[in-house]
């Protein structure tokens, strides 16, 4: 079948050794060895791997790890298939219902030692990752990575706001994940702000959004941004200017026209300091504003003003009222 194209479900529970129609396995085999997305295959890999009980053992030095690829056609070196790719599955399948040693379950769970690094309050960190893509966190924002992550897959988790300067490597996907998404990067400049939404900005190269079931949701294309309403699942895809959603990253703060809890949410993790909003009918105000190395009370003022408010401040807290 020429344009056989399996979703990430179909691939993972083939790597998984759970497609038993022999016509099946055979067109997936064949989209394998076409390489048509070697990354997308890499993280349906990875999915199988996770799946069937191993994201304990530490894949970016384990010599199984990069047997399962090399069985699955995933060789650095060679794109071809290997002619006997089902053991793969088959690996998988004996393992899973025999409990075959070929994994070494032995393996202590503390081999995945994941880091974390939070930016603190007043300014943007910056950080370069062992791979040398860069990483600039917004204040109170944090990353957690593996230290020596960037030999099979680049896995990032995020909480917060950062901003990704990536190198590329079309054999090591990098991922990162918030919550139940995950940003698949293609070699790119993006941002990632995980807050009310979930928003995905691209500044260059090419991203792509799957779900918690590795489910491709949409690619984007430079200058574009993709909105999640994480409760409802719905997402929507706008062309817009980055230098605006961006330029926190040089220190400047812009809002335009967000909602003023949104606003105080990021004056909190900027100055530290925590912001109660007292009259309701406040929550949902718009605001269009920029600040750039303003202390927080100058900030409030500017706000005050602007959005209508008053505020009083009690010891470590901000009122608005």
């Amino acid at each position: 079948m020429a344009d056989f194209q399996p979703d990430s479900i179909l691939l993972t529970s083939y790597f998984e050794g759970k497609i038993s129609d022999p016509a099946t396995k055979a067109d997936i085999e064949s989209y394998i060895t076409n390489g048509k997305d070697p990354a997308f295959v890499q993280l349906c890999m990875e999915a199988a791997w996770e799946n069937t009980g191993h994201a304990m053992y530490d894949k970016t030095s384990d010599s199984d790890w990069q047997q399962f690829r090399r069985l699955a056609g995933m060789d650095t070196k060679r794109r071809k298939l290997y002619p006997l790719i089902a053991a793969a599955a088959t690996l998988l399948l004996i393992m899973t219902i025999g409990g075959w040693l070929f994994f070494k379950p032995q393996r202590q769970a503390g081999t995945l030692a994941w880091q974390t690094v939070t930016a603190a309050p007043g300014a943007p960190q910056q950080l370069r990752l062992p791979d040398g893509s860069s990483v600039v966190i917004f204040p109170g924002s944090s990353i957690s990575y593996i230290k020596d992550f960037n030999t099979a897959v680049r896995k990032i988790r995020l909480t917060g706001r950062a901003f990704f300067n990536i190198t590329s490597a079309a054999d090591r996907p990098f991922l990162v994940i918030t919550g139940k998404y995950t940003t698949q990067v293609l070699g790119t400049s993006f941002q990632v702000d995980d807050r009310q939404s979930l928003a995905v900005t691209l500044l260059s190269g090419k991203v792509r959004l799957l779900d918690d079931h590795s489910q491709w949701l949409t690619d984007l294309q430079p200058n574009q941004q993709v909105t999640i309403d994480k409760q409802a699942g719905g997402f929507r895809v706008a062309t817009i200017e980055t230098d605006a959603v961006t330029a926190w990253i040089s220190g400047k703060l812009t809002f335009d026209q967000e909602k003023l809890v949104t606003v105080c949410t990021d004056l909190e993790q900027w100055y530290k300091t925590q912001i109660r909003i007292e009259r309701k009918g406040l929550l949902q105000k718009r605001v269009t504003a920029e600040f750039k190395q303003l202390p927080l009370l100058a900030v409030m003022d500017i706000l005050s003003q602007t959005a209508g408010f008053r505020y009083r401040q009690e010891k470590d807290m901000i009122v608005i009222y």
